[in-house]
Formats: structure tokens, C-alpha cells, sequence
């Protein structure tokens, strides 16, 4: 049983959670068979991210974690971006009460100065806490966008579906 008055060491912790990201990012696209640079497409409103592999489409539930952008130089929480779909800030509801639970100031701050590394912190962080297979980033032109895959599945072809 462990003391509830030990402290967490918070920086081994992140770097915990981007190692298992790192893990299950080498993973997931072996397992479903999209391996290289397969073409993808999401969808905000139905919190979707479909990619094209060579055999068959395989659909992600997904958690737009964040965004970035180069030009304002910070990385913003979707449940702090007016612009996102809710069901994104939903889904981070987990990761925003742990850090209001531990007082980690990264978690709960709106809009957190820097860039890429500080985004992906913060993405496998979420992941992490969300128990994500794994994560994705797509940049945009200035905007990069931040996901956690929550769930990885094989697309059913409805015309090839047995009845």
C-alpha cells in the first residue's frame, strides 16, 4: 500500500506517458496493416479519423486533444477552444479533473505557451489517462491538431455485409 503523502515525481511520469505513447504509435499501424503514409480524413463532429489502408478503411474514435499554432506560438486545449465540438472537451474531462485533483498547472491552463513538444506532452498525457491505443497529429498549415485514438476498428463494407 502505497503513502498517500508520497509525492509523485510529475516529470517521470509525462516522460512515462510518451513512452507508452511512443509504444502503442509503433503498434497500432502494424496491427491494422498501415504501415508508411497512409491517406486519412476526420471528422470533428463525429470525433472520426479514417485512414485509408491498401486492403480496407479502418475508422478511429478519436479526442481532439488540442491545437498548436506556429504563429501564436502556444498549444490551446480543445476544452478551452470555443471552435471545437464539445464531445472533444468531453472526452478530456478526465485528463482536466486529474490535473485540477494533483495541481498540475499544465493540465488546467487554457492555452500553455510553446509548441510541438509541449503539445505532445500534453497529448500523451491525455492519452495516457484516456487509455488511448495511440495518438495522431495532422498539420494544417499553421495548425497542427492533436488526437488520441481512442478506439481502432477494421471498416465493414455494407455492400460485401452478409445478411
Amino acid at each position: 500500500m502505497s503513502d498517500a503523502h508520497e509525492a509523485t515525481d510529475w516529470a517521470a511520469w509525462s516522460r512515462e506517458a510518451v513512452e507508452t505513447m511512443v509504444a502503442r504509435n509503433a503498434e497500432w499501424p502494424r496491427q491494422f496493416g498501415l504501415q508508411g503514409d497512409p491517406a486519412y480524413r476526420w471528422d470533428l463532429e463525429r470525433a472520426l479519423l479514417v485512414f485509408e489502408g491498401p486492403l480496407h478503411e479502418v475508422v478511429a474514435t478519436v479526442c481532439l486533444v488540442g491545437t498548436t499554432s506556429e504563429r501564436e506560438g502556444s498549444f490551446v486545449w480543445s476544452w478551452a477552444n470555443e471552435a471545437i465540438p464539445p464531445v472533444h472537451g468531453q472526452a478530456l474531462e478526465v485528463v482536466h479533473e486529474f490535473g485540477r485533483d494533483h495541481h498540475l498547472a499544465l493540465l488546467t491552463t487554457p492555452r500553455i505557451q510553446g509548441g510541438r513538444p509541449e503539445a505532445t506532452e500534453c497529448l500523451c498525457i491525455a492519452g495516457r489517462l484516456q487509455r488511448a491505443v495511440g495518438t495522431f497529429i495532422d498539420q494544417q498549415g499553421d495548425v497542427a491538431l492533436y488526437f488520441t485514438i481512442l478506439h481502432l476498428q477494421v471498416a465493414v463494407d455494407e455492400d460485401m455485409a452478409l445478411n
